[in-house]
């Protein structure tokens, strides 16, 4: 019973699955020789019977064509028939994904050697790698009293040329340069600025940065526009090439030319100077409103030359000049609207002071302390004679040239005091106050008076005619306005409708500071001038900033000197 059951429900579907075989065979003999065969095993297993298996050789038989297509020339794989058929093989899906990881895995191999960027990214050392820089045009007006005296001398032009004969009886006598202290000048200056900073690894960067200017004056990057005549091109000076290191939290680590690292004025320190040598700088935050901070450094600054000598009498000893300097303070913030510092630091320099030299013949052409003398300088430091030079035989002494150069008179050891509040009216908006006082611990008035080539007082006081020189000097500033809390002056961003103001007075007696590296925008740049400066900036976009600075000030040793400085800046930065 169970068979018949199972034969009775298989054959209506073996019957089917035949007659549409035996229906879709007829295009082909063969495919219908292979259907009638599996009909006659079907007969003998009986499956189906004699009758049915004839009655479906009929039917499909019926259906196929009366004579044979004429064959046709075969397709070509993957090409296009005599017809125009074209024919696209199909590619299974595993293949497909075979190939396209095979094609990945080459093109990112060959990706890595040759240094291409993935799709939607840039190459990883790009990604250690910022720009940045500032451009800067300047209106600037020198405008001198009429009343200056006249005759001060250019101890700057002197050292830097080959000498002056300082005699006026001899043959070769030329009068000294001076400064123009009576005419006023106008100028357009420009200012470009492009630094790059490299991120070397977690705690070590590297930054090095090219400027504008003159010459290779430390303390300004200006550019005169048409200095050279006819839109001469300009130079481009090394301006900063250092390696910073973080080795722990809280220490920093500089090397080569770089920034300031002394929280510091512009009555100590001119705001474009950099330094050459090794600085360390640490902070401690010991609480949430206390913290102490430091800086130490060794910065060179004059090195002697390998071959420095006479021809007449050899090689000279070495007179290497350097600065070491420290720095200390602390940082108090009472809440988060007040703020103040102080801070404490001594600046030694060492060998900055003149010499008289070995008896050195009239004729010879080095003396062994013509290194002595400064190779940049601005004014107010009081200087001296170097040579002690030994008269021509052959005329009388009255009549032998005297060629001289001159280097400074004093020593230089320079306390500094800085102190600064800084209240928060909003967090952006800030009112602040600066003071500085300065005093050269090295500086011996008995010494320094007898060797004195300037800085006397007019000859037309009570006294006239003695040295009166000096050793301090202090500012005080307040300020208000976008000021960027906690950024040094300067460094903060500039965003469109920012605003500060300031008013400020200072005083710096000659030889408080080496003038060299003091600032070069107050009086005739460097020391020994007294007065007001008042400025302030506007934000007319983003990163641009219109800023105005006047500086009104007095010679305070020496013959009468007053000299108004305004300055008015287009600044833009990227």
């Amino acid at each position: 019973m169970f068979r018949l059951q199972v034969r009775h429900r298989v054959k209506p579907l073996l019957l089917a699955c035949v007659a549409g075989a035996a229906v879709m065979a007829a295009p082909a003999a063969a495919q219908q020789v292979d259907s009638n065969k599996l009909l006659e095993v079907m007969v003998r297993k009986g499956l189906v019977t004699r009758e049915e298996a004839d009655a479906m050789i009929a039917e499909a038989g019926a259906a196929a064509p009366a004579s044979a297509p004429a064959a046709q020339a075969p397709v070509p794989p993957g090409g296009v028939a005599a017809d125009g058929v074209q024919t696209i093989p199909y590619v299974p899906q595993v293949v497909r994904d075979q190939l396209k990881q095979e094609l990945r895995n080459e093109l990112g191999q060959q990706a890595q050697a040759e240094g291409w960027a993935k799709p939607g990214e840039v190459p990883e050392w790009t990604k250690r790698i910022t720009l940045s820089g500032d451009i800067r045009a300047r209106m600037d007006a020198m405008l001198f009293d009429r009343g200056n005296y006249t005759d001060f001398v250019n101890w700057g032009a002197v050292n830097e040329g080959s000498g002056v004969d300082v005699n006026p009886a001899s043959p070769g006598f030329v009068n000294l340069p001076y400064l123009n202290t009576r005419n006023d000048r106008v100028a357009m200056r420009l200012r470009a600025r492009i630094g790059i900073n490299a991120r070397i690894d977690d705690w070590v960067t590297a930054e090095v940065r090219v400027a504008t200017g003159n010459d290779r004056s430390p303390v300004s990057t200006n550019q005169t526009l048409g200095q050279f005549g006819e839109f001469g091109k300009y130079q481009l000076w090394l301006d900063r090439a250092a390696i910073h290191l973080k080795p722990v939290d809280g220490l920093g680590v500089e090397l080569g030319r770089f920034a300031n690292p002394f929280w510091s004025s512009t009555l100590v320190f001119d705001e474009d100077l950099n330094f050459d040598g090794i600085s360390a700088t640490a902070k401690v935050k010991l609480n949430e409103r206390f913290g102490l901070f430091g800086t130490a450094g060794f910065f060179p600054l004059f090195n002697t030359s390998l071959n420095f000598g006479s021809r007449d009498v050899g090689s000279f000893r070495s007179r290497d000049r350097y600065l070491v300097a420290g720095q200390f303070g602390i940082d108090v913030r009472p809440s988060s609207a007040l703020r103040t510092r102080l801070a404490g630091a001594y600046f030694r320099f060492e060998n900055v002071q003149g010499e008289v030299s070995a008896p050195c013949a009239f004729n010879q052409d080095v003396c062994d302390t013509d290194v002595m003398r400064p190779l940049f300088q601005q004014f107010g430091n009081t200087h001296m004679a170097l040579r002690d030079v030994v008269p021509n035989p052959a005329v009388p002494e009255s009549l032998s040239p005297e060629v001289q150069y001159f280097g400074l008179a004093s020593k230089y050891e320079v306390l500094s005091l800085r102190g600064e509040v800084d209240y928060g009216l909003t967090d952006r908006l800030s009112l602040r106050f600066e003071g500085d006082y300065l005093r050269n611990l090295a500086f011996k008035r008995r010494r320094v008076a007898p060797l004195a080539q300037n800085n006397f007082a007019p000859i037309t006081t009570a006294g006239g005619g003695n040295y009166s020189g000096g050793d301090d000097g202090w500012q005080a500033r307040l300020s208000v306005g976008h000021l960027g809390r906690g950024l040094p002056q300067g460094d903060q961003t500039i965003h469109k409708k920012d605003w500060n103001v300031h008013l400020g007075y200072r005083r710096i007696e000659s030889d408080a500071m080496l003038d060299a590296l003091a600032d070069s925008d107050f009086g005739l740049g460097g020391t020994n001038m007294k007065g007001w400066f008042a400025g302030g900036a506007y934000g007319v976009a983003e990163n641009t900033a219109v800023g105005v600075r006047w500086m009104s000030t007095d010679e305070i040793a020496g013959p009468p000197l007053s000299v108004d400085h305004l300055m008015v800046d287009f600044t833009s930065r990227f």
